[in-house]
Protein backbone atom coordinates (compact mmCIF):
# COMPACT_ATOMS: atom_id res chain seq x y z
CA UNK A 1 0.00 0.00 0.00
CA UNK A 2 1.29 3.02 -1.35
CA UNK A 3 1.08 6.17 1.03
CA UNK A 4 3.20 8.47 -0.63
CA UNK A 5 0.77 10.29 -2.93
CA UNK A 6 -1.32 11.45 -0.20
CA UNK A 7 0.93 13.11 2.75
CA UNK A 8 4.00 13.95 0.81
CA UNK A 9 4.41 17.91 1.34
CA UNK A 10 2.70 17.92 4.67
CA UNK A 11 3.65 20.87 6.87
CA UNK A 12 3.36 20.84 10.56
CA UNK A 13 3.86 23.94 12.77
CA UNK A 14 4.79 23.16 16.27
CA UNK A 15 2.24 25.18 18.37
CA UNK A 16 4.61 26.55 20.60
CA UNK A 17 8.19 27.76 20.55
CA UNK A 18 11.54 26.59 22.29
CA UNK A 19 12.96 29.59 24.32
CA UNK A 20 16.45 29.29 24.35
CA UNK A 21 17.74 29.51 27.97
CA UNK A 22 21.77 30.42 29.64
CA UNK A 23 21.95 27.41 31.68
CA UNK A 24 20.71 25.01 29.69
CA UNK A 25 22.97 26.32 26.79
CA UNK A 26 25.53 25.64 29.60
CA UNK A 27 24.58 22.25 30.13
CA UNK A 28 24.26 21.07 26.84
CA UNK A 29 27.59 22.29 25.83
CA UNK A 30 29.05 20.20 29.14
CA UNK A 31 27.19 17.08 28.25
CA UNK A 32 28.51 17.16 24.51
CA UNK A 33 31.88 18.35 25.39
CA UNK A 34 32.03 21.16 23.99
CA UNK A 35 34.54 23.32 25.95
CA UNK A 36 34.20 26.75 23.63
CA UNK A 37 34.25 29.77 25.85
CA UNK A 38 31.43 31.52 23.91
CA UNK A 39 29.02 28.72 25.42
CA UNK A 40 29.46 29.63 28.67
CA UNK A 41 30.95 33.01 28.65
CA UNK A 42 29.13 35.80 27.51
CA UNK A 43 32.66 38.04 26.84
CA UNK A 44 33.33 35.14 24.74
CA UNK A 45 30.27 35.34 22.95
CA UNK A 46 30.71 38.64 22.33
CA UNK A 47 34.45 38.48 20.94
CA UNK A 48 32.35 35.84 18.35
CA UNK A 49 30.17 38.99 17.90
CA UNK A 50 26.91 37.38 19.72
CA UNK A 51 25.27 39.26 21.89
CA UNK A 52 24.41 36.40 24.30
CA UNK A 53 25.99 32.99 24.99
CA UNK A 54 26.05 30.36 21.35
CA UNK A 55 24.22 27.23 21.79
CA UNK A 56 26.53 24.27 20.85
CA UNK A 57 25.81 23.42 16.68
CA UNK A 58 23.82 20.68 18.02
CA UNK A 59 22.06 22.14 20.65
CA UNK A 60 18.57 21.77 18.32
CA UNK A 61 18.36 18.08 19.18
CA UNK A 62 16.93 19.46 22.80
CA UNK A 63 14.04 21.02 20.91
CA UNK A 64 13.75 18.80 18.14
CA UNK A 65 12.87 15.63 19.57
CA UNK A 66 10.01 17.25 21.53
CA UNK A 67 8.74 18.60 17.94
CA UNK A 68 10.05 15.12 16.19
CA UNK A 69 7.60 13.02 18.46
CA UNK A 70 4.65 15.33 17.63
CA UNK A 71 5.40 15.37 13.73
CA UNK A 72 4.71 11.84 12.68
CA UNK A 73 1.48 12.22 14.36
CA UNK A 74 0.49 14.97 12.42
CA UNK A 75 1.99 13.27 9.18
CA UNK A 76 -0.27 10.16 10.06
CA UNK A 77 2.85 8.32 8.86
CA UNK A 78 2.34 4.60 9.64
CA UNK A 79 5.64 3.94 11.26
CA UNK A 80 6.35 2.19 14.73
CA UNK A 81 8.48 5.16 16.50
CA UNK A 82 9.71 2.37 18.95
CA UNK A 83 11.68 1.02 15.94
CA UNK A 84 13.23 3.88 14.19
CA UNK A 85 16.95 4.42 13.22
CA UNK A 86 17.62 7.78 12.98
CA UNK A 87 19.79 7.22 9.29
CA UNK A 88 21.15 10.31 8.80
CA UNK A 89 20.33 14.44 9.63
CA UNK A 90 22.00 17.70 7.60
CA UNK A 91 22.08 20.86 9.41
CA UNK A 92 22.33 24.06 7.70
CA UNK A 93 22.64 27.16 9.91
CA UNK A 94 21.78 30.67 8.47
CA UNK A 95 22.96 31.70 12.05
CA UNK A 96 24.08 30.89 15.52
CA UNK A 97 21.50 30.32 17.95
CA UNK A 98 22.18 32.52 20.87
CA UNK A 99 20.31 33.05 24.40
CA UNK A 100 17.28 34.65 24.46
CA UNK A 101 15.76 33.18 21.13
CA UNK A 102 12.82 32.00 20.33
CA UNK A 103 13.17 28.90 18.45
CA UNK A 104 9.46 28.48 15.83
CA UNK A 105 9.51 24.70 14.39
CA UNK A 106 8.02 24.49 10.46
CA UNK A 107 8.42 20.38 9.51
CA UNK A 108 7.99 18.86 5.84
CA UNK A 109 7.58 15.74 5.05
CA UNK A 110 9.85 15.95 1.79
CA UNK A 111 10.01 12.24 1.10
CA UNK A 112 8.07 8.37 2.56
CA UNK A 113 8.91 5.30 0.68
CA UNK A 114 6.75 2.41 1.65
CA UNK A 115 8.09 -1.16 0.74
CA UNK A 116 8.76 -4.84 2.24
CA UNK A 117 7.59 -3.79 5.35
CA UNK A 118 10.18 -0.76 5.98
CA UNK A 119 9.37 2.96 5.55
CA UNK A 120 12.11 5.95 5.31
CA UNK A 121 11.01 9.38 5.15
CA UNK A 122 12.77 12.42 5.46
CA UNK A 123 11.48 15.22 7.27
CA UNK A 124 12.76 19.16 7.14
CA UNK A 125 12.56 21.54 9.52
CA UNK A 126 12.65 25.35 8.80
CA UNK A 127 13.74 26.90 12.55
CA UNK A 128 13.00 30.22 13.00
CA UNK A 129 13.00 33.38 15.54
CA UNK A 130 10.01 35.22 17.15
CA UNK A 131 10.54 37.75 14.05
CA UNK A 132 10.54 34.46 11.26
CA UNK A 133 14.06 34.94 10.46
CA UNK A 134 15.80 31.28 9.91
CA UNK A 135 17.81 30.15 12.13
CA UNK A 136 18.38 26.80 10.95
CA UNK A 137 17.29 24.23 8.37
CA UNK A 138 17.26 20.78 9.47
CA UNK A 139 16.64 17.81 7.00
CA UNK A 140 16.39 14.18 8.96
CA UNK A 141 15.80 11.05 7.46
CA UNK A 142 14.68 7.83 9.16
CA UNK A 143 14.34 4.11 8.53
CA UNK A 144 11.91 2.29 10.69
CA UNK A 145 9.19 -0.48 10.50
CA UNK A 146 6.00 -0.22 9.11
CA UNK A 147 2.93 -0.27 11.39
CA UNK A 148 0.88 -1.51 7.85
CA UNK A 149 0.71 -5.34 9.01
CA UNK A 150 -0.78 -6.65 5.81
CA UNK A 151 2.23 -5.57 3.78
CA UNK A 152 4.36 -7.61 6.70
CA UNK A 153 2.47 -11.00 6.23
CA UNK A 154 2.68 -10.73 2.29
CA UNK A 155 6.35 -10.25 2.34
CA UNK A 156 6.96 -13.03 5.08
CA UNK A 157 5.02 -15.20 3.24
CA UNK A 158 7.11 -14.19 0.10
CA UNK A 159 10.70 -14.33 1.67
CA UNK A 160 9.26 -17.68 3.86
CA UNK A 161 8.17 -19.35 -0.22
CA UNK A 162 11.78 -18.32 -1.58
CA UNK A 163 13.64 -19.60 1.49
CA UNK A 164 11.84 -22.87 1.03
CA UNK A 165 12.18 -23.14 -2.51
CA UNK A 166 15.88 -22.68 -2.26
CA UNK A 167 15.84 -25.78 0.67
CA UNK A 168 13.99 -27.96 -1.79
CA UNK A 169 16.27 -27.23 -5.27
CA UNK A 170 19.94 -27.95 -2.10
CA UNK A 171 18.36 -30.74 -1.50
CA UNK A 172 17.69 -32.16 -4.65
CA UNK A 173 20.87 -31.47 -5.83
CA UNK A 174 22.39 -33.84 -2.87
CA UNK A 175 20.17 -36.39 -3.23
CA UNK A 176 21.08 -36.69 -6.95
CA UNK A 177 25.03 -36.17 -6.47
CA UNK A 178 25.30 -38.72 -4.06
CA UNK A 179 23.17 -41.54 -5.50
Amino acid sequence: MSIAQDIIGTHFRYPDYFLVDREKVREFARSVKDDHPAHYDEDAAAECGQAALIASLTFVAVAGRRVQNEIFNQFDVPINMERVLHRDQKLVFHRPIVVGDKLWFDSYLDSVIESHGAIIAEVRAEVTDDDGSPILTSIVTLFGESTNTDEHDEVTAQIAAGRDAAMKRMIAGQTKSGA
